[in-house]
């Protein structure tokens, strides 16, 4: 058996200490507890890799090592009973030791905070991936009903189990539509110990969903259901899935209801319309986000006190204000309105907690008011990776760096093939100064899909960071050629050609992000981003206050943007920082 090694000399949780010099397990100031050997070695093991599964055969290994002969069953049963006893925990509720069944076991309890720094940290908790439902309905335009219920099954699952389960992202199961990979090979890419996979079946105000869920690695079936109810019933199917799910990995379901509305039972004429929203907002880029947001309003019209509803309108107005596709301001405020009308119907609506953090952060420039709404997002649904995402762009804002970039990347575990997502890791790692990492994830989303917008625009970036800003003005000519009305990509190309000397190209340019009265420019921000590049000094601060007015969510970036080093030196510079608030 080997010695422990490294610089850890024990672990804290709880009210216990596991002291690897003196081999004890010590309760308080009490006097040890009593900890065989076997138990006290499998408790190392766990305690070593916290959150991580400590596997059966990892254990038999490590105390009864090949040509040991032992009844390896019955041991390691009898001493995981025994460490249990000593540390008064309990198998079917437990606080320390959690049972994978036919795996193995996972220390759940945080440790003290030296030893979570020593420790090799991972998120504690088993992953789980909901595939695609197939739409085995005659009609194949029930496609958006089988498409939402999936992204709702996901939603609520995330919500139900509020961090005992980490549920990968709707975009990155979504790849997985109509695959034939085998279940090891989809389990593998999205890291996910298990999937959940069905069919959905739809005759008129009927659904027949059948779920089974699969344990990825070993490709081994642990159950399989079928349910059959009526359209507005469908959450109550997806609380049921998530039970059978907690009894088969031995885990305490958490008490309380679906959150989806608050329990309250909508008509099925606006749960269709809400799940077309759903359907629409997941298309590419934000092609559908007009249409998601028609498809939203549609179901408040029959349904005014639909609270998911009033969220989504919430989201989509914020997506708009993020893509330019109205007034910022103007959208954020409609955006406030819908949020704050959500968490009146239903406190527990964690997109409702997201859309307000964003108002809060963008239109307010409540940094701290931001900072509490993206918790309770995250705190309702551990799994819910744009609160994630958002909560870095606060940070970065406030040059918190470190805790940006883990905030980005706990997004990138939840949404492994998202490419918004990865992009927006890339973009947050550029912003930290980490431009070798950024560049990575660039080639990583490319790699994915190489007209990737978002990808892209970092990539430039962080070419003109490495001083080649002639393959960054290819980058984003390639960019503007698929998207020429895209206001970003037009300016931060003006900001290249004039770095790479063609000066000429780029004033030309610039006159094309005039807006459709040929008066105001669109996308303020972006257009002072130009005008540095052009050395227009004072026009970059003329644009700079109108996106401070307007509200532009670019603006989180500025603080660490080295683009605007040029003019960070200027006391107005300052001045637009004070303006936003910034903690």
């Amino acid at each position: 058996m080997e010695a422990p090694t490294g610089d850890t000399k024990s672990f804290r949780f709880g009210s216990f200490e596991l002291d690897l010099a003196s081999r004890e397990l010590k309760k308080g100031r009490s006097a040890a507890v009593r900890l065989q050997q076997q138990p006290f070695e499998i408790l190392r093991l766990m305690l070593e890799r916290p959150g991580k599964v400590v596997t059966r055969d990892e254990i038999q290994q490590h105390l009864w090592p090949n040509g040991t002969f032992v009844d390896f069953e019955h041991s390691i049963n009898a001493a995981v009973k025994r460490l249990r006893e000593a540390l008064d925990d309990d198998a079917d509720n437990p606080r320390f030791v959690e049972t994978l069944p036919r795996r193995g076991y996972r220390f759940i309890a945080a440790l003290n905070a030296g030893d979570r720094e020593r420790a090799a940290g991972t998120v504690p908790r088993l992953r789980l991936a909901v595939l695609p439902f197939m739409n085995l309905s005659d009609d194949g335009a029930q496609e958006y009903f089988t498409d939402g219920l999936t992204e709702e099954m996901i939603a609520q699952l995330g919500q139900l189990y509020r961090g005992r389960i980490g549920v990968i992202a709707r975009w990155s199961s979504m790849v997985f539509k109509g695959t034939s990979q085998r279940v090891s090979e989809i389990g593998r890419t999205l890291g996910a110990d298990y999937l959940l996979e069905g069919s959905v079946r739809r005759t008129g105000d009927r659904v027949r969903i059948t779920a089974r869920l699969v344990e990825s690695s070993a490709e081994t079936d642990l159950w399989t259901e079928t349910y059959e109810r009526h359209v507005t019933d469908c959450i109550g199917v997806q609380t049921e899935v998530a039970q059978r799910i907690a009894h088969s990995l031995a885990l305490e379901f958490p008490s309380g209801q679906p959150l989806v509305n608050g329990g309250v039972s909508v008509s099925a004429l606006a749960y269709q319309s809400y799940l077309r929203g759903r359907y629409e907002w997941n298309r590419p880029g934000d092609e559908g986000v007009d249409q998601a947001l028609a498809h939203f309003v549609d179901a408040l019209r029959i349904e005014p006190g639909f609270a998911a509803a009033h969220a989504g309108v919430a989201r989509m107005h914020i997506a708009r204000a993020e893509g330019y596709r109205g007034s910022p301001r103007i959208e954020l405020e409609a955006a406030r309105s819908s949020a704050v009308r959500a968490l009146e119907l239903d406190p527990q609506q964690s997109e409702g907690h997201l859309a307000l953090g964003d108002v809060r952060r963008m239109l307010e420039r409540d940094w701290s008011g931001a900072s509490a709404s993206y918790a309770r997002a995250i705190d309702l649904n551990p799994s819910q990776e744009n609160a994630y995402r958002a909560r870095a762009m606060m940070l970065i804002a406030s040059s918190r760096t470190a805790e940006a970039i883990q905030s980005a990347e706990r997004a990138c575990e939840l949404d492994p093939l998202c490419l918004v997502v990865g992009s927006n890791a890339a973009w947050v790692s550029y912003l930290a100064g980490d431009h070798e990492t950024a560049l990575e994830r660039c080639r990583r989303s490319l790699d994915l899909d190489p007209q990737h917008l978002l990808a892209r625009r970092v990539l430039a970036a962080v070419w003109l960071r490495k001083g080649r800003p002639l393959d960054a003005v290819r980058v984003l000519e390639a960019a503007r050629a698929r998207d020429s009305d895209d206001p970003v990509i037009a300016a931060w190309l003006v900001h290249a050609k004039a770095m790479s000397g063609d000066r000429r190209g780029a004033v030309e340019l610039l006159f094309a992000l005039r807006g459709p009265d040929g008066e105001r420019w669109r996308a303020p921000y972006h257009v002072a981003l130009a005008q540095v590049g052009l050395g227009d000094i004072d026009g970059a601060f003329t644009s700079l206050d109108l996106a401070v007015a307007d509200c532009d969510p670019a603006l989180a970036s500025l603080a660490l943007e080295p683009r605007f080093d040029p003019i960070r030196s200027d006391p107005r510079f300052a001045r637009v920082i004070a303006a936003l608030g910034i903690d």
